[in-house]
């Protein structure tokens, strides 16, 4: 809320952020897809399969509404300050409530996936954190530019 109101005439969506975004997402699905295609290569079974890639785009996405909540603060900041909130700390947590859920609970077998194990889990933290934290080094170069 520190920033003054957009201008009326100014465009919502400007290139830049199409851009983005598109970039955005172009990396969390090859990361989400890359992960699924990869898992089934090495002979896994597809449920298997699906359950890294969904859990690797719903990390993704996690990490990626920290990421964009600001433009220029690096995410450690944004992390100190959506930490306070206490709506986006429940939010968070639901989330990956909600993948332990599909993952680990008998609801599994009905949305056809199959529970990770610890390893897998870690690497599908590490892979969708990967997906969307590359957009630090972005603002790491917009910060050095503007100094």
């Amino acid at each position: 809320m520190e920033k003054k109101p957009r201008n009326p005439n100014e465009k919502i969506l400007s290139k830049g952020l199409i851009i983005k975004s598109v970039l955005q997402g172009i990396f969390i699905f090859a990361a989400s897809f890359g992960s699924y295609w990869f898992m089934l290569s090495k002979g896994s079974q597809a449920d298997l399969a699906r359950s890294m890639g969904l859990t690797v785009i719903m990390l993704a996405n996690l990490f990626l509404v920290q990421v964009n909540s600001s433009d220029n603060d690096f995410v450690y900041i944004s992390l100190k300050m959506t930490g306070k909130d206490r709506f986006m700390r429940f939010i968070s947590m639901l989330t990956v409530l909600l993948i332990l859920v599909i993952l680990y609970t008998p609801l599994n077998s009905f949305l056809k996936l199959a529970p990770l194990s610890a390893a897998q889990l870690l690497a599908a933290c590490f892979i969708a954190a990967a997906s969307v934290f590359w957009y630090e080094f972005v603002k790491l170069v917009k910060k050095k530019k503007c100094s």
